[in-house]
């Protein structure tokens, strides 16, 4: 992204984030929603926000749905703009990746009908 990169009427450089931003399970999950309602599958999201796996595109946006990673800040600021969400609305969602359980990710995928994508945990013995 050039540095003279505007979004919503502000230099991207002026937000001063890191280079990967985790968000909240709940608004996380229902800003992925909105985009996959928007694109028609996770697939077309995926390549909407610039992946380009032949395979599974949609795979990245899956693992950051259930919060096995975070969004790097250029796909945040492509699907933010995707789905017409202000990006400083969207910054105020950040949280500590140690914040982000399974117990609050897979209410959040219940809670927006996107529970296919429910999280199993393993009892380790």
């Amino acid at each position: 992204m050039s540095s003279d990169h505007v979004y919503f009427g502000r230099p991207v450089k002026a937000y001063n984030t890191d280079k990967r931003v985790w968000l909240v399970s709940t608004f996380r999950v229902e800003l992925i929603r909105n985009g996959i309602e928007k694109a028609g599958s996770i697939n077309r999201l995926a390549r909407e926000l610039g992946y380009r796996s032949r395979i599974h595109p949609g795979w990245s946006i899956r693992q950051i749905l259930v919060g096995e990673q975070p969004f790097p800040f250029e796909k945040l600021v492509k699907l933010s703009d995707y789905v017409g969400f202000p990006m400083d609305d969207v910054l105020r969602y950040r949280t500590e990746p140690e914040r982000i359980t399974v117990d609050n990710t897979n209410e959040a995928l219940r809670k927006y009908g996107l529970w296919c994508y429910h999280i199993v945990r393993l009892r380790m013995r």
